[in-house]
Order: structure tokens, then C-alpha cells, then sequence
């Protein structure tokens, strides 16, 4: 045998004998303990099987039927899965079908096999969180009870718990928590931004900037359950603050653990522009501390957005920092029972954000804010409950940050507070930003279109007549003039039920007596708070000539005194008629 030959035969020995070491290696995962999470990893060199030993611990079937948001549906609570770290796709885990109980332990499961991946660097995770509830759908109740009603002692637990563990064998590498770590920073380094790893409470935002068009993949986890989100991401187009996209539950996918862990992964087609991204937390479930199982890929809560395109050219990407934007108006850090205005003038048709602060539970809204034209009173924009989302804090703090087109004319700027809950005092969790409790308008047009006057500049010279902010048991009157034939709106807020009316305005034509429009209760409307808040809205024609406009209230449930809750626009309980030009 020549000595060539040898030397390759040796040389082809010792790859093998490495190939067989480096197939040898195996990542264990052991001495768990409750509430946490650990991880570490494995690379493999190409396609293969591996074997796999675990044992955790779970519940004898699947929750299928459960309605519960903490429940994980695999009815396991603790768990070993494997997450592929380039598609952030979970790839394999324990469940209740592929383990089989462990014997004389009450709730221990193990999982003895072997799992074919292709080439690729993966993730191993084991989950102990305690779930802080008790399941009513044949599942488990959390650690502390089962210490006492199951398992009868902690020795008796910390004996079944130290079971807990997972061992991979065949791979090629393993990878310590460190490295996983690196792997995870290397893949987000490749992305256009990230806002991931989200704490408790958490509220932050980045932008960039596209110089041309571009298809972008959202990648979120957040939390969410029956049509609404708790953590949630979303993307506004910085120039005109419109919403490109935003975190909608019943658009997520399920993205493991607990039922309310939601994921999103979507392609969007982009135009150049300047985009911000957003993402907010509330006060539990989050990388802080996970209250029920947490999702597959837990140290990405949050989201991310990168190029979906395989050869993005990333010089059309810039980082992109947000401008302040001129404030024309701000009604802010507003106290309990409070009542706010403010006067702008438009020039020119120009767009507006509103960014308004305030309290709303099923519906309605408490403290809030709202637009009116000074001419003839007319609502151009208010907060309603639909349009808002949760601001942090207590599921009761609301916010509202959109856009609007005003016309040229002069507005004022309201805002109600009610006797609670306010900048003045929180009787709940504040929300994020309790500076701003209240309404803010920036300009996002032309800066000479629009601009902040006094009072006395906003004069509401359309007005006829006006009776509002009426007390209890007040008969009040004023005269008016027509010179001809005019339009006029009747803007009337009073109490009343479908027998009668008790605060109720009328007009009489002075020339005759006659009674030419009353407030009656089939013509009116819900005007807010308390079913007995009426409104009247309406426009009609009077003739040339002398009018007298009353307004009569009872002995109860008036302006500041009242017995109910009081109407959306409270501060004008009465009635005021606009001459329409």
C-alpha cells in the first residue's frame, strides 16, 4: 500500500471518527425549577434524526373546550419544545399525545423518541411557568394549590419536579444560552427594525424611512383574546399619521403556550415614506414574567418588521427620527370634573391629528373631548368609544390619535372630565402617558393655515339666542329678531321619558303667539350618559319677524346637579339657536 493511499485512509479516519464525536455531542436541559424559562441549543451540520428524552409534567387530555385566555390548550404546564432560529417557527414540543404518564407521579409526562430535521441551528426551550389560575375544564390547578390539595407537601413536589429535564442527542453542536443569544441578535440585526423582548407596562416606538417601495413582513407576538388586544404593535405613516396597520386579534394566529399569546405574520407592499412602528404592553404577562404559559418564541414579544423580498437592496432604507409636530391647541393634564376649552382658526383646508386622553368603559365615555364650528355649533369630530383603544394602565384609560380634514372657519376644542379618574387623581392604574390626559391638536399641514385665537376672537356671531348650563327649577326666556325669511338650527339638550319632557325648550312667534317649534320627546335623540339625556338636533325655516326662545327645568337632574349621569355635551343642558348663513 503506497504511503499516499495511507495518508488519505488516516485522514479519511479521523474525519469520521469527528463526524461520529461531533454526532456524540448532547445538549441536556436539567435541574428545573417553577416559574421560569431555559433554553440553550444545537446546531445541525446537515438532515437527521435525533433522539429526544424528556419528561415534564401536564394534564391527562387536551383542553379543547376551555374558555379560559390562560389555558394552554396542550394542557401542559411543564414542557420542552424546539424552535428552528432562522424561520422563528416552533418545529417540535411535548404534548399530552406524543408522552405517556410517568409512573407513581401524579402529573409527570415523558416523551422517549427520535424527531428528523433538516440542516439548520435550533432552539430549545423548557417551560415551569406557574400558571396563576385554577382550571374548571378537567385541566390542572396552579403549583401553590396543587402543593396543597394534591400533592399533599412541597417535598412531595420538589421530588416530582426535580424529573423535569430534556436531553438531545446526535447533534453536531450544542449551544449554551449565550450563544442562543448571538443567534438571535445576528438574526435581528438583519431586520429594518425590531421592538422585541417587551417588559410589563411598556410603551416605545422607531422609525425609518423607505426610499422606495418595498415588501416588508410584520413578524408579532402579542396578547390577545375574543376580539381585543392587551400587547399589541401597530405602524402609522409618519407625514400624515394614518394607520398603515395595526395588531388585530382576530387576524392573529395562536402562538403557543396559553391561548392568549397571538402572533401576526404578514407581507405588506409599502411606498417610500417615513413609517413609525409602535408596540405596547399592559401591566402583566409579558418577558418580565409570564402569567400562564408563555408563546413558542418568548423573547420576541413584540414586533418586527423585515425585508420579505430574498435580495432586498438596503440602501432604500434610512433610519428615520420623528419631527416634532407644532401643537395648535392643547388641553391637558385635566382634572376631575373639569370642563375645557380652547379657539382655533383655519385659513385653509388643512389636516389635523388629534391625540385625546380620557375614561370609557362598555361604550361610553367619561372624560373625552370634541370639536365644534364656533358658527353654528356643529360637532365636526368627538371621541367615541369605537375609535379608541387602550392607553395603557386600566383597561378604562382610552386614547384616540387619528387624523382629520378641517375646513376653513373657527372651532373650538372641548374637553369633559367627569368626577373621577383624572390627572387630578387616578382611582385605577394611570395610563401610559397621564401627562396627556386630556386632547392635543397638531398641525400637519401648511403652518400658516392654521393657528390658536382668544375668545374674543371666536366670537360666535351666528348665534340668536342662548339658554345653556340651566339649573334646577330655572324658567328662562330670550327675544330674538328676523329681518326675513331664515334658516336657523335648534340645538336643545334636556331630560325627559317617552310620557314627557321635564327640561324641554320652545320658540314662540312674538307677532302671534304661536308656538312654531317644541321640544318633544319623539323627535329627540340619546344625548349621552343617562337614558333620559335628550337631544334635539334641527334645522328649520321661520318667517320675518319677533321670537321669544324659554327653556324650563324641574327640580332635579340639571347642569352640575346631576342625579344621573350627565349627557356627552353637558355643558350646553339647555338650548341655543344658530342663524344659519
Amino acid at each position: 500500500m503506497s504511503g499516499r493511499l495511507i495518508n488519505i485512509l488516516i485522514c479519511s479516519l479521523i474525519a469520521w471518527i469527528g463526524l461520529l464525536q461531533a454526532q456524540d455531542s448532547v445538549l441536556e436541559i436539567s435541574d428545573l425549577g417553577t416559574e421560569q424559562i431555559r433554553y440553550a441549543g444545537f446546531i445541525l451540520n446537515q438532515e437527521r434524526t435525533v433522539q429526544i428524552k424528556a419528561v415534564g409534567a401536564g394534564g391527562e387530555s387536551k383542553l379543547i373546550h376551555s374558555s379560559s385566555y390562560q389555558s394552554d390548550p396542550n394542557n401542559m404546564y411543564a414542557y420542552a419544545w424546539i424552535l428552528n432560529s432562522k424561520t422563528r417557527e416552533m418545529v417540535w414540543r411535548m404534548t399530552i399525545n406524543n408522552t405517556r404518564k410517568v409512573s407513581w407521579t401524579e402529573y409527570n409526562r415523558k416523551f422517549n423518541g427520535k424527531v428528523r430535521l433538516p440542516e439548520g441551528t435550533y432552539e430549545v426551550y423548557f417551560s415551569t411557568v406557574e400558571p396563576f389560575f385554577i382550571s374548571t375544564d378537567g385541566g390542572f390547578v396552579s403549583f401553590n394549590q396543587l402543593l396543597k390539595k394534591v400533592l399533599g407537601t412541597e417535598d412531595d413536589w420538589d421530588k416530582e419536579a426535580k424529573q423535569w429535564m430534556i436531553r438531545i442527542s446526535g447533534v453536531d453542536e450544542v449551544l449554551d444560552e449565550r450563544d442562543i443569544e448571538k443567534e438571535q441578535t445576528t438574526w435581528l440585526n438583519k431586520t429594518i427594525i425590531h421592538l422585541v423582548n417587551q417588559k410589563d407596562d411598556s410603551f416605545e416606538k422607531r422609525g425609518f424611512t423607505l426610499t422606495q417601495p418595498a415588501q416588508l413582513q410584520i413578524y408579532a407576538l402579542g396578547e390577545g383574546f375574543k376580539g381585543k388586544m392587551f400587547d399589541y404593535g401597530w405602524i402609522i405613516e409618519a407625514d400624515s399619521h394614518e394607520r398603515i396597520w395595526m395588531m388585530d386579534e382576530k387576524k392573529t394566529e395562536y402562538a403557543g403556550g396559553a391561548r392568549k399569546n397571538r402572533m401576526v405574520k404578514k407581507t405588506i407592499d409599502f411606498k417610500p415614506g417615513n413609517y413609525l412602528v409602535y408596540f405596547k404592553t399592559d401591566d402583566s404577562h409579558s418577558t418580565t414574567e409570564w402569567n400562564a404559559n408563555p408563546p413558542y418564541d418568548p423573547f420576541f414579544w413584540g414586533i418586527v418588521i423585515k425585508p420579505a423580498e430574498k435580495d432586498f437592496n438596503w440602501k432604500k432604507v434610512e433610519k428615520y427620527e420623528e419631527k416634532k409636530k407644532k401643537v395648535v391647541a392643547s388641553i391637558t393634564r385635566v382634572g376631575d370634573y373639569a370642563y375645557r376649552e380652547a379657539f382655533i382658526e383655519v385659513k385653509k383646508p388643512t389636516k389635523v391629528r388629534i391625540f385625546a386622553l380620557g375614561e370609557g368603559r362598555s361604550g361610553e365615555m367619561f372624560d373625552y373631548g370634541w370639536i365644534s364650528r364656533a358658527e353654528d355649533g356643529k360637532i365636526v369630530w368627538k371621541m367615541n368609544y369605537e375609535e379608541t383603544r387602550h392607553a395603557g394602565g386600566s383597561s378604562k384609560n382610552r386614547l384616540y390619535d387619528g387624523t382629520i380634514l378641517l375646513e376653513p372657519g373657527i372651532y373650538i376644542v372641548h374637553y369633559q372630565s367627569d368626577d373621577s379618574h383624572s390627572y387630578e387623581e387616578w382611582n385605577a392604574r394611570p395610563p401610559q402617558q397621564p401627562e396627556m390626559w386630556g386632547i392635543t391638536i397638531y398641525n400637519l399641514g401648511d403652518k400658516n393655515a392654521i393657528s390658536k385665537i382668544d375668545r374674543l376672537q371666536a366670537k360666535q356671531k351666528n348665534i340668536l339666542a342662548q339658554l345653556t348650563q340651566v339649573g334646577d327649577d330655572e324658567y328662562l326666556r330670550k327675544d330674538f329678531y328676523l329681518d326675513k325669511k331664515t334658516q336657523i338650527r335648534i340645538y336643545c339638550i334636556g331630560e325627559g321619558d317617552p310620557d314627557e319632557m321635564y327640561d324641554y325648550g320652545w320658540i314662540k312667534n312674538r307677532d302671534n303667539g304661536e308656538i312654531v317649534w317644541k321640544m318633544r320627546y319623539k323627535n329627540t335623540v340619546h344625548a349621552g350618559g343617562a337614558k333620559k339625556n335628550r337631544m334635539v338636533d334641527t334645522i328649520i325655516s321661520l318667517p320675518a319677524g319677533n321670537y321669544r326662545v324659554y327653556y324650563r327645568s324641574d327640580g332635579s337632574h340639571s347642569y352640575r346637579h346631576w342625579n344621573a349621569r350627565p349627557p356627552y355635551d353637558e355643558r350646553n343642558w339647555g338650548i341655543t339657536i344658530y342663524r344659519l348663513e
